[in-house]
């Protein structure tokens, strides 16, 4: 069931977050624990292609400053 976010209260825009937030970090834990299992097993085995750009653009908006802390975020959406 699709619905807009101004229909959502704001606990159900949080819990909206949090799930993608949790569903996007078992992603990269997955491909980095098959990454790094795989590289037992293959020397020279590489990052897949999306995970590694994924991971560059994190630690680039880390770096800049473009991260925001849980308790700003909060704030930001009025919790």
């Amino acid at each position: 069931m699709e619905r807009a976010l101004g229909t959502l209260s704001a606990k159900e825009f949080e819990e909206l977050i949090e799930h993608t937030i949790d569903r996007r970090f078992e992603v990269w834990l997955t491909q980095l624990m098959d990454a790094l299992m795989g590289l037992q097993d293959e020397e020279n085995a590489e990052l897949q292609p999306e995970f590694a750009a994924s991971l560059r653009r994190s630690l680039e908006q880390a770096r800049s400053g473009e991260g925001v802390d849980l308790k700003t975020f909060r704030e930001q959406i009025g919790r």
